[in-house]
C-alpha cells in the first residue's frame, strides 16, 4: 500500500442520495460559520446588550409607570428582524452573484440540500444569538428585580419572539431565490417591518401581521409576546396563525424556485 493509500483509506465516502445529497457537508459548513467563528459571540454580546440596556431602564429605573417590562422586551426584539434581513441578504443573492452556488451545483449537491443549509444553521444561529441568549439574561435580570415570572410562560413568550425573527428569516430566503439584486432582497423586508405599524391601520390587518407578535396591536392593548409572559388573554391570536403560514409558504416557494432556477 502506497502513502496516497493510506491517505485515501482515512477518507469517508459520503452516501447520501437523493434531496439529501451534500447536506451534510453544506450544514457543517453552515453552522461552521455561526459557531467556528466569532459570529456567535459576537452578535450574542451585542444583542444582549441591545436587549438588556433598554429593559434594565424599566427594571432599575425610574420608567414611566405605564412602560411594561414585558412590552418593552417585546418591542427589543423586534429591531432583531433588522439584523436578521441584513445576514440573510447575500446568503443566496451574494453566492449566484459570485459564481459560489453554479460551482457548489456541480458537485453531487441537490437543490434542497443547497436550501437547507441556507436555512438551517441561520436559524439556529440568528434565534441562539439575537434571541436566546439575550433572552436567558434578561429573565435573570428580572428575577434580581424581584420580578416571578413562570419559566413555562417566559418560554413560550420567547417561542412567539422567535416566530417573528423566523418570519424574516424565510422572507428574506425566499425573496434570494426570486431575485439577482440584494437591494430588492433587503428593502423588501424592511419596508415589511417599518410599514406594518401604517398598514395596520387599516381595521383588522393590525391583530394578524406579525408586528402585534411582539409590538402593542392598540392603543390600550399589549403584545402577543408581552400578554403569554404576563399570563394575560393574547391580543392577536390571529398574528400567530398568519406568521407560521407564511414561513411555511416563504420556505415553500424558496425551494420551488431555486429547484428551477438556472445558474
Amino acid at each position: 500500500m502506497t502513502v496516497g493509500d493510506n491517505a485515501l483509506s482515512g477518507l469517508q465516502p459520503l452516501r447520501e442520495t437523493g434531496w439529501r445529497s451534500g447536506l451534510s457537508s453544506l450544514m457543517g459548513a453552515g453552522f461552521g460559520s455561526w459557531w467556528k467563528t466569532n459570529t456567535w459571540w459576537g452578535q450574542a454580546l451585542l444583542w444582549t446588550a441591545i436587549l438588556n440596556g433598554s429593559t434594565a431602564v424599566a427594571l432599575w429605573g425610574e420608567a414611566p409607570e405605564d412602560v411594561s417590562v414585558f412590552t418593552l422586551y417585546g418591542v427589543m426584539t423586534m429591531f432583531a428582524a433588522i439584523a436578521v434581513a441584513i445576514i440573510m441578504q447575500e446568503e443566496i443573492v451574494g453566492e449566484k452573484r459570485n459564481g459560489t452556488a453554479a460551482w457548489v451545483h456541480s458537485k453531487p449537491v441537490s437543490r434542497p440540500a443547497f436550501i437547507l443549509s441556507k436555512l438551517v444553521p441561520n436559524s439556529v444561529g440568528i434565534l441562539a444569538t439575537m434571541l436566546v441568549i439575550p433572552s436567558a439574561v434578561f429573565y435573570v435580570q428580572m428575577l434580581l428585580a424581584g420580578i416571578e415570572v413562570s419559566p413555562g410562560r417566559f418560554a413560550l413568550g420567547v417561542s412567539v419572539a422567535g416566530l417573528n425573527l423566523l418570519f424574516y428569516v424565510t422572507l428574506t430566503l425566499m425573496l434570494g431565490t426570486l431575485f439577482d439584486a440584494a437591494a430588492a432582497v433587503i428593502a423588501i423586508p424592511l419596508a415589511f417591518a417599518f410599514g406594518q405599524q401604517l398598514v395596520g391601520a387599516i381595521p383588522g390587518l393590525s391583530e394578524i401581521l406579525p408586528w402585534a407578535l411582539v409590538v402593542a396591536s392598540g392603543p390600550e392593548g399589549g403584545s402577543v409576546v408581552s400578554a403569554i409572559i404576563a399570563g394575560e388573554p393574547i391580543p392577536a391570536p390571529g398574528a400567530i396563525v398568519f406568521a407560521i403560514a407564511a414561513c411555511i409558504t416563504f420556505t415553500v416557494v424558496a425551494f420551488w424556485k431555486w429547484n428551477r432556477t438556472e445558474l
